[in-house]
């Protein structure tokens, strides 16, 4: 169901049907140059309000139906209609960052724990076992338990303070202030740790924010 979806969804971004994708290499509709330009059937579907992903069905209430808006990858898109509530639409975007983040950071630290790499900063008395990530996660003492707990707890209540109570003010789901130079829309938050700077122009800062989504 999920891959028939994904069909139907690339279909309606790329105006191509999966064999024309294959065939013509034109398999990612935002990025990477791929894409082809609309077609004058597509842009007059956009115009009339109808979905991008689904061209035979309106435009949901409270999308734009623009990949490079305010929400990125928005291709009016939203069976369930969440994004009816005004009010918790950038909280969902939040946790939908936040939760895919947090998946990527786990699937690299299960990598390098498959890989043996090892990294300590202190001497521990502790038994280790950098072979196997599941059986290292029961090796952490209560003590660094604690610790990650308080780090987390921390870096979650910095979060609601200066980005989720903050969307009224024009701060964005999920911008956390760790680039202070990039070309982003609205308010930024100010990041109490380090930040670091890299050039973006807005097309590229666009492309960014989609391969995120």
């Amino acid at each position: 169901m999920v891959a028939m979806a994904a069909i139907v969804a690339q279909n309606g971004a790329t105006g191509q049907s999966i064999v024309e994708q294959f065939s013509s290499g034109n398999l990612n509709p935002f990025v990477g140059g791929y894409a082809k330009k609309e077609t004058a059937g597509r842009i007059a579907l956009r115009a009339g309000g109808n979905s991008a992903a689904l061209p035979w069905a309106p435009c949901p209430e409270g999308l734009a139906n623009d990949p490079y808006g305010e929400y990125a990858g928005d291709v009016g898109f939203d069976p369930l209609g969440f994004a009816k509530n005004k009010r918790l639409l950038p909280w969902y975007r939040e946790a939908e960052l936040a939760h895919g983040r947090c998946c990527m950071l786990a699937v690299l630290g299960f990598t390098v724990q498959v890989s043996g790499a090892k990294w300590e900063p202190f001497i521990t008395r502790y038994p280790t076992d950098s072979a196997d990530p599941l059986k290292a996660a029961t090796q952490v003492p209560i003590v660094g338990w604690l610790q990650i707990l308080a780090v987390i707890a921390l870096s979650e209540l910095w979060r609601y303070e200066n980005v989720i109570s903050k969307y009224g003010e024009g701060v964005r789901p999920g911008d956390l202030g760790w680039n202070p130079t990039a070309p982003a829309a609205g308010k930024r938050p100010k990041w109490f740790g380090p930040t670091f700077t890299a050039a973006y122009t807005k097309e590229e800062w666009g492309d960014m924010r989609l391969r995120e989504i």
